[in-house]
């Protein structure tokens, strides 16, 4: 599992950048913005990592499962992780929580050249599925201290209006409950589970891991927009701190989890 949680961690950098009264959008409008944002094709990376991570996470167990149950494992994650369900299940969600109000203004962002570079950019960095998150955010880090600070404080501004960190933390104690569930479900446990306790170890652990994110963000951007120009920053640090931007940013949260937590669901025997 921990292996699974730390491939996940690197991906939320990329993943988490995007991200009056409610109406529902259509699930062509849905897929529309999650294609021109990108996180339609940084699903497809996000559903191999998950299945990739939770493989190499049971060989490495101190105490892994035998061949017939991690085959077992195998198969349902095969099931389960899927691009086309992590798509459905995100999609979903993008179309029941996008209030039409923000609609025109979004897709006037997401069409604009400045937005379709940084999506390419942030597509691109989440293709690359960098598992060793410490060699990442020591290179990305690196990148930070040897920009301008203009720039740096271009990279900070974006990690304050995308609320990656807290954003990151939420998402791994979720995922950090349920996977544990999921697979007791198919390989049972010396001892039962008991969610509440877990739960709260993990909630005892959040101003660490929203430190942590802050930290693997602040990396994942620099490493990410490396190849885009201040301004380019500057525009997407004003979009997001809008009204629209602030919405989709968290409306693309709540799909990644979606999608995330609806494949873990998914696990069984």
């Amino acid at each position: 599992m921990k292996t699974m949680l730390r491939r996940t961690a690197a991906l939320l950098g990329a993943l988490l950048l995007a991200a009056s009264a409610q109406a529902q959008i259509s699930d062509a409008q849905a897929e529309a913005l999650m294609r021109l944002s990108g996180q339609w094709a940084q699903l497809e990376s996000l559903s191999e990592q998950m299945r990739s991570g939770l493989l190499e996470g049971l060989g490495k167990d101190t105490n892994p499962p035998s061949e017939a149950l991690q085959a077992k494992v195998k198969a349902a994650a095969a099931q389960a992780f899927t691009v086309e369900r992590a798509r459905q299940l995100a999609q979903r969600s993008v179309a029941e929580n996008t209030r039409t109000e923000h609609l025109a203004e979004l897709m006037r962002w997401y069409e604009s050249p400045v937005a379709r570079r940084i999506t390419q950019a942030e597509v691109e960095d989440t293709a690359r599925a960098e598992s060793d998150m410490k060699a990442r955010t020591q290179r990305g880090m690196a990148l930070v201290q040897a920009a301008s600070p203009k720039r740096q404080q271009l990279l900070v501004r974006l990690v304050e209006v995308t609320r990656a960190p807290r954003a990151g933390a939420d998402i791994i104690i979720n995922l950090g409950v349920q996977l544990p569930l999921a697979l007791a479900r198919l390989v049972p446990p010396p001892q039962p589970i008991e969610e509440a306790q877990l739960r709260a170890t993990l909630e005892d652990q959040r101003a660490q891991l929203t430190q942590a994110f802050g930290i693997i963000t602040l990396a994942g951007f620099a490493i990410a927009y490396e190849g885009l120009p201040d301004e380019a920053l500057e525009a997407y640090a004003r979009f997001m701190a809008t009204s629209a931007g602030e919405h989709f940013n968290d409306v693309g949260v709540a799909a990644l989890e979606a999608a995330m937590l609806g494949s873990v669901a998914a696990l069984k025997p």
